[in-house]
């Protein structure tokens, strides 16, 4: 059966991990940049967790307090390389009714993570249903080549501009077709080559002399 796609604010929430070795290091710092509060449970930690338990970015659980944490958890990870512990973490969580992820072992997961290109706000997500990470891998790889750096900005410059033509434009009509000239420009070409200019004209273009292009893109940092 496939895999139900879908992105979650785990702001605030509250992430078990059990495991201390790079696989766990490699959830955590990623995890980290959603602003989630972070429980790892582990025998032996890379240095780089350990820091981080220091300073108490993160949290330090004993194999035995997992269950009682189990139970305000919005979601697992169990990151181990002894398949029984990893299988024994699943079934903590889903008698919980938590979200696992149990890292190669699909039959122990309610959720796969997928394979992401990050871009700011852009997030593309590339999924082979567990089949072939490696494929889902090479996909990442051509499509990094694609959407550049330069789309974070893009969506800067968006979000910017959306809030002004929403109180700009009258009718719902006008505003769906500025939305989708401007998806369709080519200003990620324009960043690509740091044409400002280029960038400034085709925006003006679309929206008109009298909208305040540079007022907008001055606030965006650019």
């Amino acid at each position: 059966m496939p895999y139900y796609p879908v992105f979650l604010d785990i702001k605030d929430r509250k992430i078990i991990i059990v495991g201390g070795g790079l696989v766990a290091e490699r959830k955590v710092k990623n995890l980290l940049t959603y602003g989630c509060r972070i429980y790892i449970c582990a025998n032996n930690l890379t240095p780089y967790l350990n820091d981080l338990v220091t300073e108490k970015t993160i949290k330090r659980l004993e194999y035995n307090e997992i269950p009682e944490h189990m139970k305000e958890a919005f979601m697992a990870i169990a990151a181990t390389d002894d398949h029984g512990v990893n299988r024994e973490i699943s079934l903590m969580a889903k008698e919980s009714k938590v979200l696992i992820n149990a890292v190669d072992q699909p039959d122990d997961c309610s959720f796969i993570v997928p394979s992401l290109v990050r871009r700011g706000e852009l997030h593309i997500a590339i999924s082979t249903g567990g089949k072939s990470p490696a494929l889902a891998k090479r996909i990442r790889r051509r499509l990094e080549s694609v959407y550049g750096e330069e789309y974070d900005i893009v969506l800067e410059i968006m979000g910017a501009l959306r809030k002004r033509i929403l109180a700009s434009y009258r009718t719902q009509a006008e505003k769906k077709e500025v939305f989708e000239q401007l998806a369709e420009a080519d200003l990620p070409e324009f960043l690509r080559k740091n044409d400002t200019e280029g960038l400034k004209k085709s925006l003006k273009s679309i929206l008109g002399n009298e909208f305040p292009v540079d007022d907008i893109l001055k606030k965006v940092g650019f």
